[in-house]
């Protein structure tokens, strides 16, 4: 990256899509230049239902990110969750072209070029990126890009992320119907890593679980790399509808009552007082119940989350791998009692709760999508980041008179 790079980053979701602008300071940090939210409908278990709906919503963010930044937004980078794509480990060796003038980026460009034509991929598939964590040289471990080293050889460890083709092809439709252009896809968990996750947690062994509204995001790292990486279609908006369909209420009135009694765990009670609810028939208080009927539903989707991730944690061999757990995501890392609940349920005695708290970014909604624009950004010198966007100029004072004399003319000629 340089001084003055510019990159937008879309995040696409069940309920919202987010959208972030962001500009490369002298000090090599991203500085928030423009953002964007609107609602969405169009995404249903992390496929693309209606691309015309969500290329709706996709408009309505990139515009008023685009306001705020008075640029014109042509391109865009976009997250893609773990049902639809698949991670493969490889590693490899190339020769180094001129070893008298040392390693170039075009040497890691060819070992690139060979990584991917040798990847065996299923019908439909594609190579989305391709994540360096390693290069051996002389025997020697380097995390960084080696350039300038003398060597007649090198070796590279790297995960291939392979995405579905279909996918790929309803995402590049709907920003098609948008007008924009796909920069890349970028894993939705290195996005919130690199704002949630310390790097001595991603070294010793952390379980990563981000709970949205609609999914649920599960990742492990171990020695700073991804041992595991998945999406389930369960998430908060889950315990607002389990908290309505109990008690026959709307979704407006169970989703109050979550944040109210906001506890994971019935024995965190203190005052089992009455609560009336409003029948979603009648509009009118014709139910009383306790707060703790309340709370044991909500209890009883959230353990059933940790129990899933238990379950998947057993049949992939991952619990030696997993030292700590680090909770985060707007669907259930406001309540009360999750680090206990995880604790009792996955056996691991170190979890935190996580919620980040952004500079330069109004909504928390923004989290994945500034993540992502970070990320991004921390990409070697063999990774192109710059987004396509054009800067905006003011009209001049002349074009802004002929402009109002040609609405003035027109207002004439209807009457």
């Amino acid at each position: 990256m340089a001084i003055g790079d510019i990159i937008v980053g879309l995040d696409i979701g069940v309920s919202k899509v987010s959208c972030v602008i962001g500009q490369v300071n002298k000090f090599s940090e991203i500085e928030v230049i423009g953002y964007g939210l609107s609602k969405n409908s169009g995404v249903k278990k992390g496929l693309i239902i209606d691309p015309q709906e969500v290329a709706k919503s996709v408009k309505e963010a990139v515009s008023s990110a685009e306001e705020i930044s008075d640029l014109s937004v042509n391109s865009a980078y976009v997250n893609i969750k773990g049902m639809n794509v698949r991670i493969e480990k490889v590693v490899m060796e190339s020769d180094v072209e001129r070893p008298d003038d040392g390693m170039t980026i075009n040497d890691i460009y060819n070992l690139f070029d060979k990584i991917q034509l040798s990847t065996k991929l299923e019908k439909d598939e594609q190579i989305i990126d391709i994540l360096p964590y390693e290069y051996i040289i002389n025997g020697r471990a380097y995390k960084e890009e080696p350039i300038g080293a003398f060597c007649k050889s090198f070796q590279m460890e790297v995960e291939v992320v392979i995405a579905k083709g279909n996918y790929i092809s309803s995402l590049q439709q709907t920003l098609k119907y948008a007008g924009l252009k796909l920069d890349g896809l970028i894993l939705e968990t290195l996005a919130t890593s690199n704002i949630v996750l310390m790097p001595e947690e991603k070294e010793i062994g952390v379980l990563l679980i981000d709970i949205g509204g609609g999914h649920t995001d599960i990742s492990v790292y171990k020695n700073s790399k991804i041992e595991f990486y998945t999406t389930i279609p369960v998430g908060g908006d889950h315990i607002t509808n389990d908290i309505a369909l109990t008690f026959d209420i709307s979704n407006e009135e169970a989703e109050k009552l979550k944040r109210q009694y906001n506890l994971a765990i019935m024995a965190m009670i203190t005052n089992n007082h009455d609560v009336k609810l409003t029948s979603k028939a009648t509009s009118k208080d014709t139910n009383i119940v306790k707060c703790s009927d309340i709370v044991q539903v909500i209890e009883a989707r959230v353990k059933e989350i940790f129990q899933i991730m238990k379950k998947m944690i057993a049949d992939n061999n991952l619990a030696s791998k997993i030292e700590c757990i680090v909770i985060t995501g707007q669907g259930i890392s406001q309540i009360v009692g999750v680090e206990e609940l995880a604790m009792l349920t996955l056996k691991v005695d170190q979890v935190r709760v996580c919620s980040p708290k952004l500079i330069n970014i109004i909504k928390p909604q923004h989290m994945t999508v500034f993540g992502m624009v970070r990320y991004i950004a921390s990409l070697g010198n063999s990774k192109h980041v710059n987004s396509d966007v054009e800067i905006i100029t003011d009209p001049t004072f002349k074009d802004k008179i002929i402009g109002n004399i040609k609405n003035f003319k027109k207002l004439i000629f209807k009457k």
